[in-house]
């Protein structure tokens, strides 16, 4: 009786134990079950947060709202007649042209049509200004917001770089002008007058160029025909002076009266020699005497003259004057070489002038290049996804970390 009594009450305690394990799994897989609702709806959220937002944003934007902008091309290209070593099939065209292209030249170009100079000279006969901020959505055009902090020049010149695009082939030197507007006769009216402003940069560095050059010579000339003056003022003072006309010509007239007298003192010698020897008592010995004297006496003093110690002698007078001679002489070369040089300037600066040549005329778009619609939806959703894994990432990785 006592055994089958406590198999009885042994019964219903394993009954319980039973019933209570039943319970507390059924409690855990609610747990779980609500936990993983919770999570499906937090990544639900994420999801649509990060992506479906950021998606649905760009599609109703770039769908419905953003504005049609037309881009105007034009190449161009600046050339020179200098001789250049030129690459490429159009640098070969005109190479055997006589024309060069110049390629520093092709930069200045590119920044000065970026340039607030440039942008300047095209509003005084364009109101480019108007152009950006009358048309075009809120956010593209410029200050859509209107913010009083936006009104100002320098705003709207960091905007305006932006619609302006200048690249340059290093290979062929043709630069490709984009200008980029919400309308494609205003694309092309900024184009066509950016073209017109850069050719006027091209003349004025030519006419610079010119005036450097030209004014330098001319400096140069100027110069040396005041010093070949004043060397031939000097000059004819000398030989007023000491009555010199010209010292070359004197000095080889004094040296043939020399001669002369020297060749007649030695036949009046000869003669008397030969008088003395026949007729010592002969009359005529005194006449030939005083002759060879007179003859001395003038060829001392035309020898005096030549080199004499005195300041009136051609010796002392030659150093002076020869030193003068040839400053007039060197100032009246530097004047022809000025002049020779003058000459070749001009003609080099006819020569090395730059040109503006059009390749291909501004166009007038018939379709909107930009925005890229589908593009930049597709762009947004993929990188909205990119950024949604990175933060799944992350997310994770708390999570286990803090387990």
């Amino acid at each position: 009786m006592s055994n089958e009594t406590n198999e009885q009450q042994k019964e219903p305690v394993v009954a319980n134990t039973t019933e209570q394990t039943t319970v507390n799994h059924n409690e855990s897989e609610q747990t779980v079950q609500v936990a993983s609702k919770k999570n499906k709806k937090k990544r639900d959220w994420l999801f649509w947060t990060i992506v479906g937002l950021p998606t649905a944003i760009s599609l109703v934007y770039f769908g419905l709202i953003a504005s049609n902008q037309y881009i105007s091309e034009s190449s161009f290209l600046v050339r020179s007649a200098k001789n250049q070593a030129n690459t490429g099939a159009l640098g070969a065209l005109f190479q055997g042209m006589g024309i060069a292209r110049s390629q520093d030249d092709t930069y200045a170009v590119q920044e000065y049509m970026r340039s607030r100079t440039a942008l300047g000279e095209l509003s005084k006969n364009i109101p480019v200004r108007s152009f950006y901020q009358e048309k075009g959505d809120i956010f593209s055009k410029f200050n859509g917001l209107n913010l009083s902090y936006w009104q100002n020049d320098e705003a709207f010149y960091q905007y305006y770089t932006d619609k302006i695009i200048v690249n340059v082939d290093p290979v062929s030197g043709v630069s490709t002008l984009q200008v980029n507007t919400f309308d494609a006769a205003q694309s092309k009216q900024i184009n066509e007058a950016l073209l017109q402003k850069a050719e006027q940069l091209i003349n004025n560095i030519n006419d610079r160029a010119r005036l450097d050059t030209i004014t330098y010579a001319e400096k140069n000339l100027k110069t040396a025909q005041e010093n070949a003056s004043k060397t031939a003022q000097a000059l004819m003072a000398y030989r007023t002076k000491n009555g010199v006309l010209d010292l070359k010509q004197q000095s080889e007239m004094k040296m043939a009266l020399m001669a002369k007298l020297q060749d007649e003192l030695i036949s009046i010698q000869t003669q008397l020699d030969q008088v003395r020897a026949v007729t010592p008592e002969n009359p005529q010995i005194s006449g030939l005497q005083a002759r060879e004297q007179s003859l001395k006496n003038e060829i001392r003093k035309q020898s005096q003259l030549i080199t004499g110690s005195d300041n009136q002698s051609i010796a002392k007078q030659a150093a002076k004057y020869q030193q003068l001679a040839l400053e007039n002489e060197l100032a009246n070369q530097q004047v022809s070489s000025a002049l020779s040089a003058l000459e070749t300037a001009r003609a080099e600066a006819d020569r090395q002038q730059l040109y503006l040549e059009v390749v291909a005329q501004p166009s007038q778009p018939d379709m909107p290049q930009k925005p890229t619609r589908i593009y930049n939806i597709i762009a947004t959703f993929v990188i909205s996804l990119m950024v949604y894994g990175v933060v799944k990432l992350l997310t994770a990785s708390i999570r286990e970390h803090r387990n």
